[in-house]
Formats: C-alpha cells, structure tokens, sequence
C-alpha cells in the first residue's frame, strides 16, 4: 500500500480528532466532512490492498 496513503489517512484522523476535542461535539459539520473524506482514503485504501492481493 502507498505510504502517502497511509500518511494522509493518519493526518486527516488526527485533525478529525483534534477538531472534534475542540468544538467539543462529534457531531459538528466540520468533523463529519473530515470523518467522510477519511472514510473515502480508507476504501481507497482497501481498494488498493484487494488489488495488490489478487495478482
């Protein structure tokens, strides 16, 4: 797997979970967008690895 995959996914969680301790809500818009666009890394990332395993 890219490792500029897994580093990007490692910063967006970390900005996930950082913003959400500041707003101090799970629920705000900004950690949801950060949660989703983590979400499309993380299938990216599963892609990949299915891909990599079938050859």
């Amino acid at each position: 797997m890219d490792k500029h995959l897994l580093l990007e996914m490692e910063n967006l969680r970390v900005q996930m979970v950082e913003t959400a301790l500041v707003k101090e809500d799970f629920l705000n818009r900004e950690v949801l967008l950060l949660s989703q666009s983590l979400d499309l890394l993380i299938v990216r990332a599963q892609e990949e690895l299915a891909l990599s395993r079938s050859k």
